[in-house]
C-alpha cells in the first residue's frame, strides 16, 4: 500500500538523502522531510508551463496538511503531483512519470532525469538518467 512512498525511496541517492536531512529509508522520516522542506516557492515546470499561484498554493496546503502515519493506507498520486514537484525542486531534478503510459513531465533543467510509472493501483521507480 506505501507503493508511491516505497517508490520515491528507492529513487534517492545518497547526495538525495543528504539534500533532504535524512540518512536512512524509513519513509515516515522522508515525508518528515519534505514537509519540513515545503515551499510554495516552486520553479519547475509542469508539462512545460509554469505553476499558477494558485496551484502552488494548494500543493503547499495538500503537503503540510498530509498525515505522515497514513502513508501505509496507500497514497493518490496525481497528475500534477505536489511531491513530486517538490522533489523535483528540491533536488534539482527532472521527473518523467508515466501514469497509463501518459508521460508527465517536471522539469527543473537538470541533467538528472528520474523515471517512475504507475497506474491506478500501483506506483513505481523505474530508472534515473544522467544526460
Amino acid at each position: 500500500m506505501a507503493c508511491f512512498w516505497k517508490g520515491i525511496s528507492a529513487s534517492l541517492s545518497k547526495e538525495d538523502k543528504a539534500i533532504l536531512g535524512i540518512n536512512n529509508n524509513c519513509i515516515p522520516n522522508l515525508i518528515e522531510a519534505l514537509k519540513k522542506l515545503n515551499t510554495k516557492n516552486i520553479d519547475i515546470l509542469w508539462q512545460g508551463g509554469k505553476l499558477k499561484k494558485t496551484q502552488k498554493d494548494e500543493n503547499f496546503t495538500h503537503i503540510k496538511n498530509y498525515n505522515t502515519n497514513s502513508y501505509n493506507k496507500g497514497y493518490l498520486c496525481g497528475t500534477c503531483d505536489p511531491f513530486l514537484l517538490l522533489l523535483s525542486s528540491i533536488l534539482k531534478i527532472n521527473i518523467r512519470h508515466y501514469y497509463l503510459n501518459n508521460k508527465i513531465t517536471y522539469s527543473s533543467e537538470s541533467n538528472k532525469t528520474y523515471i517512475y510509472r504507475s497506474n491506478r493501483g500501483h506506483f513505481t521507480y523505474k530508472k534515473k538518467i544522467i544526460h
